[in-house]
C-alpha cells in the first residue's frame, strides 16, 4: 500500500512537472512551434521543396531556415500544402490554417493567432522592424520587439529564446465547403444553411449536442455539411 503511495505521488509530480514546461511562444520567440520542424512545401505542378519550418505568429505566415542559419519567410504563392512534421496546412486569407479533418475536399480549419491586441493594450517597450514597410507601420504601435523578422540569426534567436513576455493564443474554427469559407459558430453556420435547411440543422445541433469550441463536435458538422 505504502509502494502504491509513493507511486502515485511520483506521477503526480511528473506530471505537474510536464504540465510546468509546457510551451508558451513569446516576443523572442513568436513560433506557434517550440522548434523548427522538418517539413515540406506542395506547391501547384507537382512541386515540392523541404527545409526546417515553423509559422510565426505575426501573420500566420511560413519561416524556414537556410544553410546560412538565418530565418526567411516563404513566399505563399503557388502554394498548395504545406505539411510541418505530422501537421497539414493550407493558406486562407494569406493565413495558415492547419486541417483538422476532411470529407473529400470539404475541411474543417483551426486558425491559431497570437493575441497581439491584448498584448498591446498591456504596454510594453520599444518596437522592432519587419519583413516590408506596411508590417513595420503596424508594429510600431505593439509597443515591444517581436523576434524572428528581418532575416534574424537562428542561432541568436535560440540564445534569447525564453527572455520574451508570454504571447497569448486564440483559436478560430471555420469550415470549407466546395469554394465557401464559413465560420464554425452557430451564427455563420445558419447563414450558409440559410432558411430552407435550418429545421434539419437545428434537429442536429440538439441530437449530437454539438458544442462550438469542441473539434470533435465541429468533425460531426464538417460530415453533416458535406451530405
Amino acid at each position: 500500500m505504502k509502494r502504491l503511495f509513493v507511486f502515485f505521488v511520483f506521477m503526480q509530480a511528473a506530471l505537474l512537472t510536464v504540465m510546468a514546461q509546457k510551451y508558451e511562444p513569446n516576443t523572442k520567440w513568436p513560433y506557434l512551434y517550440e522548434e523548427f520542424i522538418p517539413g515540406t512545401i506542395f506547391f501547384e505542378g507537382n512541386q515540392k521543396s523541404t527545409a526546417d519550418m515553423n509559422i510565426h505568429l505575426w501573420g500566420n505566415v511560413l519561416h524556414y531556415v537556410k544553410a546560412d542559419g538565418k530565418i526567411y519567410q516563404s513566399d505563399e504563392k503557388k502554394v498548395v500544402r504545406v505539411e510541418i512534421g505530422s501537421d497539414a496546412y493550407i493558406y486562407v486569407d494569406h493565413q495558415l490554417n492547419r486541417i483538422i479533418a476532411n470529407q473529400g475536399t470539404n475541411l474543417l480549419l483551426k486558425l491559431t493567432k497570437g493575441d497581439f491586441d491584448a498584448m498591446r493594450s498591456s504596454g510594453g517597450g520599444a518596437y522592432g522592424s519587419s519583413l516590408n514597410s506596411s508590417s513595420a507601420r503596424d508594429l510600431s504601435s505593439l509597443g515591444f520587439d517581436l523576434g524572428g523578422l528581418d532575416h534574424p540569426e537562428l542561432g541568436l534567436m535560440l540564445q534569447e529564446k525564453k527572455d520574451g513576455r508570454t504571447i497569448p493564443l486564440v483559436e478560430q474554427y471555420s469550415f470549407i465547403i466546395g469554394d465557401q469559407q464559413i465560420e464554425a459558430t452557430k451564427k455563420g453556420v445558419e447563414k450558409f444553411m440559410g432558411d430552407t435547411r435550418a429545421d434539419a440543422l437545428k434537429q442536429f445541433l440538439k441530437e449530437n449536442k454539438i458544442k462550438w469550441k469542441s473539434e470533435e463536435s465541429l468533425q460531426q458538422l464538417l460530415v453533416f455539411l458535406s451530405k
